[in-house]
């Protein structure tokens, strides 16, 4: 699938120009025009109940400080998008062209996982920053879990972007199994792709058996894999972390919730380990 626009909100922290730069460098890979969205919360609205009763000029003070102080956040955002931008030769635009990658900032008013969730809809790709700490926030869920588009997360700090060598990880699940469908294209592109799975998620049959109907259907897109049954530890997503470091892979691939609900990545539940330590790229 060709990537015509690809979405990437700004989450809570102050490694804003990292984050960007990581989404940009994501854009370049698939030519895409991406639009980055930063929301601010507008002053007025948060505070008007708790300030109106302790005295009109206080209260109007305050809220002209919040406004300058959000004023000032806004411009340098806008200024390093600019200036990473022209140093990653992407080309700053509302609209996308033909054969170029280009992007848009974009600030709005209001609960960042509110419009988040609203604004995902209306695009091929989600591009989220993965959580500080690795817990899960409402901005990342929305972007993420609600979008109801592919989505890849990057790590906080990337300095580039590639699909070279890939990682499968395989458990079975209908979330995973619409994620190796939706990563054809890269697969078929990839230099290597390698396969993962364990032995108590291969979903039905044995991990081989399940590891030998996967290796058919990626057969009939020509592309060639290598296939591998692998231990867990009790620590979720630990080991698909050091699969992914040992073999240098520039990319996995994972299922992005289970059956419960809650994110996936990889043969468990709720991975916050994974998110903490990765330094690799996921596409869910």
């Amino acid at each position: 699938m060709q990537y015509k626009k690809i979405f990437f909100p700004i989450g809570a922290g102050d490694d804003v120009k990292e984050r960007i730069r990581g989404a940009l460098l994501v854009a370049k890979h698939f030519n895409s025009h991406i639009e980055i969205l930063a929301c601010q919360l507008d002053p007025g609205v948060v505070y008007n109940m708790k300030m109106t009763l302790r005295g009109g000029v206080l209260y109007d003070e305050f809220l002209k400080a919040a406004k300058a102080e959000l004023g000032v956040e806004h411009e340098r955002n806008e200024t390093i998008f600019h200036k990473l931008c022209e140093e990653l030769d992407v080309q700053i635009s509302d609209e996308p062209i033909e054969g170029k990658t280009t992007a848009k900032f974009t600030t709005k008013s209001g609960k960042r996982s509110v419009v988040v969730e609203q604004e995902s809809k209306f695009c091929d790709m989600v591009v989220a920053a993965v959580p500080l700490d690795g817990k899960i926030t409402g901005t990342f869920e929305a972007a993420v879990l609600k979008s109801g588009k592919t989505a890849i997360t990057i790590p906080r700090r990337i300095t580039s972007f590639k699909a070279d060598n890939i990682l499968v990880s395989w458990n079975g699940s209908t979330q995973n199994s619409r994620a190796v469908s939706s990563s054809i294209e890269l697969l078929k592109k990839a230099k290597k792709v390698h396969c993962i799975t364990c032995m108590p998620h291969s979903g039905d049959g044995s991990a081989e058996e399940n590891l030998k109907k996967l290796e058919e259907y990626l057969k009939l897109h020509d592309i060639q894999a290598t296939y591998e049954v692998v231990s867990t530890t009790s620590v979720p997503g630990e080991a698909l972390l050091r699969s992914a470091k040992e073999g240098g892979f520039d990319l996995i691939v994972a299922g992005r919730y289970g059956e419960n609900g809650f994110l996936e990545i990889f043969l468990s539940g709720t991975s916050r380990y994974f998110l903490k330590n990765t330094t690799i790229p996921v596409f869910m």
